[in-house]
Parts: C-alpha cells; sequence; structure tokens
C-alpha cells in the first residue's frame, strides 16, 4: 500500500512538473520583443542633437511598453528595445553602422542619422529602387527624425524621413517678413560651409526664398540668383561671409556683416557657430532690423549658449510646445536627460509611426521573419498618407518618402523660443 501511495504522489508530481514545465515554454515563447536602432551625433560640436533624440526615444518607447506594447500580426503583446549608436557627424562611421545594423542585428528599421552630410553618403549604399536584381544594395528601412536637407529621400526607396519641408517654411517665413516689413529691402548672411545641412539650405533655399520676395544682396546682385531653388547658389556662397562648423572666431566674417549695411542678416548655423557669430555682432555693435536663423537653432542649446544675444532672431520651426501632446513630450525629454526641439520631437512621432504600420500590416517580429518584416515595414511606411503629429497633421509625399508637417514661427524673447506666427 505505501509502495503503492509514494508512486501515485510521484506520478502526479511528475504530470505537475511537466504541465509547470510547458506553461514556462508557452510563455517563454510568447514573449517578443520588437528590435529598433538608431544612430546620431552622441559626440563632436553637435553632440547634442543625438542625446536630444535617443533621451525622447526613450520617453516614447517607454510610453508604449507601460500601455502595454505593440500588438504582432499573430497577436502577441510585445515590447520595444532600442539601441542607439553614436555615429558623430562623420560619414565613414555612419556607413559603418547602417551597415552593421542592417546586417548583423535583429533591428525591424533604424532611425537616424543627425547630419545630412552623413545621410548623403550612407543612404546611396541602400538599394536605390526595390526589388531591383541588379542592386545588391541594403535593404532595411530607414525613418530619419533628424537629417533635413531637401531630397535625402530620394536616394533610396528604403529611406524615409520625418522632418520638416524647408523650403515650403522658408517661403513662407519670408513672404511673412516682406508683408510685415515693407521697409526692409537688403539682406547679407553666411554659413557653416563645412556642414551639409547648414550649408545647402543657406545656398539653395534661403538666400533664392528671400531673393523670390524682393530682398536684394546687400553688397551688389548676383544674376545667377533668380529666386528659383539651387539657382545661382555657388555664386551666393562666393558673396557671402562664411566660417567653419569648429571656428571659434568670427570676427573677419562680422566686419563683413557690418561692411554690408543689410538691413536682414541671415546666420545659417547650428547652435555652436551661431552662438559665436551672434556674439561678435553684439560685440562690434551690429543691429540689424532683421535677424534670421537657421531651422537647427530654434533649440535649447542656443537659448543656453547665447539667450542674450539671440534676443528678436526669427527661425521656422515645426516643433514648438503649444499642444497638450507637445507639451507633455517636452517635459519628458527634459526627464530622459534631453530636449524637445524639431529633430528630437520627431523620434517621438517616429515610434508612434513605426507602432501604427507594425500593427497594419501584420509583422511578426520573429527572428525567421526579419526579411519579410522589414519589408512590411518599408512597405507599410510608403503606403502612408498621413500620421499624427505633435502640432497636427503630417502629410506625406508618397513618390519622395517626405514629409509636410504644420509649422510656426519662432522668435528669441528673453531666453525663450516664442511663437510670434501660427498659421495652422
Amino acid at each position: 500500500m505505501l509502495r503503492k501511495k509514494l508512486f501515485r504522489i510521484g506520478l502526479s508530481s511528475a504530470v505537475v512538473t511537466g504541465m509547470l514545465l510547458g506553461l514556462m515554454t508557452v510563455t517563454h515563447a510568447a514573449k517578443r520583443t520588437v528590435n529598433l536602432a538608431g544612430w546620431g551625433a552622441k559626440s563632436g560640436v553637435l553632440r547634442s542633437f543625438g542625446v536630444n533624440s535617443e533621451a525622447v526615444y526613450h520617453a516614447a518607447i517607454k510610453e508604449v511598453n507601460d500601455a502595454g506594447g505593440i500588438k504582432m500580426g499573430d497577436g502577441t503583446m510585445a515590447k520595444i528595445e532600442l539601441t542607439y549608436y553614436d555615429s558623430a557627424c562623420n560619414a565613414e562611421q555612419g556607413i559603418a553602422v547602417a551597415r552593421k545594423v542592417a546586417s548583423t542585428t535583429q533591428a525591424l528599421v533604424g532611425f537616424g542619422p543627425t547630419c545630412s552630410g552623413v545621410a548623403a553618403a550612407s543612404f546611396g549604399i541602400f538599394q536605390k529602387k526595390v526589388d531591383d536584381p541588379s542592386d545588391s544594395g541594403l535593404q532595411f528601412p530607414i525613418l530619419t527624425d533628424t537629417a533635413v536637407r531637401n531630397g535625402l529621400a530620394k536616394i533610396s526607396q528604403w529611406t524615409f524621413r520625418n522632418t520638416p519641408n524647408e523650403p515650403d517654411m522658408y517661403d513662407k517665413l519670408f513672404a511673412w517678413v516682406r508683408k510685415n516689413n515693407p521697409d526692409l529691402k537688403t539682406m547679407f548672411g553666411g554659413t557653416e560651409t563645412d556642414q551639409g545641412h547648414s550649408k545647402g539650405t543657406y545656398a539653395k533655399v534661403i538666400g533664392p526664398a528671400a531673393k523670390r520676395h524682393g530682398f536684394t544682396w546687400a553688397t551688389g546682385e548676383i544674376p545667377a540668383m533668380t529666386g528659383q531653388i539651387a539657382k545661382g547658389w555657388k555664386e551666393l556662397l562666393d558673396s557671402s561671409s562664411n566660417w567653419l562648423m569648429n571656428d571659434t572666431n568670427f570676427s573677419v566674417q562680422v566686419r563683413k556683416f557690418k561692411k554690408s549695411q543689410a538691413d536682414m542678416l541671415i546666420i545659417s548655423s547650428h547652435p555652436f557657430t551661431t552662438c559665436g557669430m551672434l556674439k561678435e555682432l553684439a560685440r562690434q555693435r551690429v543691429k540689424p532690423k532683421i535677424l534670421i536663423g537657421l531651422t537647427s537653432s530654434s533649440s535649447a542649446e542656443t537659448m543656453k549658449g547665447c539667450a542674450k544675444q539671440a534676443e528678436g532672431m526669427i527661425i521656422p520651426t515645426s516643433f514648438a510646445p503649444i499642444t497638450p501632446e507637445a507639451k507633455k513630450v517636452a517635459e519628458l525629454a527634459e526627464k530622459f536627460g534631453g530636449a524637445a526641439d524639431l529633430h528630437s520631437a520627431a523620434a517621438w512621432e517616429n515610434i508612434f509611426i513605426v507602432k501604427r504600420v507594425i500593427e497594419e500590416t501584420g509583422i511578426m517580429g520573429k527572428p525567421e521573419t526579419l526579411q519579410s518584416d522589414r519589408r512590411k515595414m518599408r512597405d507599410g511606411l510608403e503606403a502612408l498618407e498621413s500620421t499624427n503629429g505633435l502640432m497636427g497633421n503630417i502629410k506625406r509625399v508618397q513618390d519622395e518618402g517626405e514629409a509636410l508637417k504644420p509649422y510656426v514661427f519662432v522668435q528669441a524673447k528673453q531666453g525663450n523660443w516664442e511663437v510670434i506666427y501660427d498659421p495652422r
């Protein structure tokens, strides 16, 4: 009797143990992760841009994960994990990161890079046209948050951007300036010639837009600059007073600014050299009637570096904490060690865009489905006609992979960027 009882107990224990092991196996199998990769400038002069984007990505991921995660194609709820790399503002480093992420990781989609020059170089190693058997380029979807130079997404059908449309914003800005300042006639400016975004936007977008709306070059007409985008851009650069991204002395450049006696001065650069120029303008007592800046300088970094000297500067931007959701993101960015601006705020939107595409296209998130999942993500991004942004609806230019985002004009006032015009 005792032996039979012990046998029954042993048998029951074995059954229970087996059931528990089975449940553990099912539970383990049910766990799934959406792996994402990001890269940006976390070192060098522009390191704050990468730091800000990474902070907002982590804030957005926590928001999604805390709400239960993402529903995969088979109904499994998955949590997001992000690995964020430093690509500095270096093309070779950016290419190396892109190759590594696409070829050796389980990342479904990539976010980045910071600098437009890095994007231009690295996007070139991706397959230009989907399903082209003669093109062995990387087949990995990218959704950029920061690199803003116009036209970058056209390089590959695997690359998409959630960045502001600068040609549209600066066209609207100079139309507004002309309407509200009919007495202003002349302009002069300069840019960082070794930084793709600031240089390209200044010469191909800002200068022509100002010309288009009736402003003339203060030191003599530039016939090649007709007002059309990119027309006469080399001649404009030759006529400007320029500098480099790592420069710290701007006395020569500012003397040319001062000598021009222009009504409107344009400083197309990132926060570090923008502050250098502004401080030297103040030292040489140059006081233009109006001062225009680059989109990327509508940031906390500019206010931290030269709030007093930036007073009055006007910049178009696709982010300002003027909606409840935008205010929340600005607060969360600080909690995660960064700041929200037109670049990093796009990181928040990107996470929710990816979540939407995953849930609408049935992405599985399994190792064996990685390649098909990446293709579904690419196709899903291309199919989007509009998405929800922090400042309103974002429309997408389908054949270019670009976005058309809501925007406002901000002005530096007493240490803050204040909205002075909201066309929404």
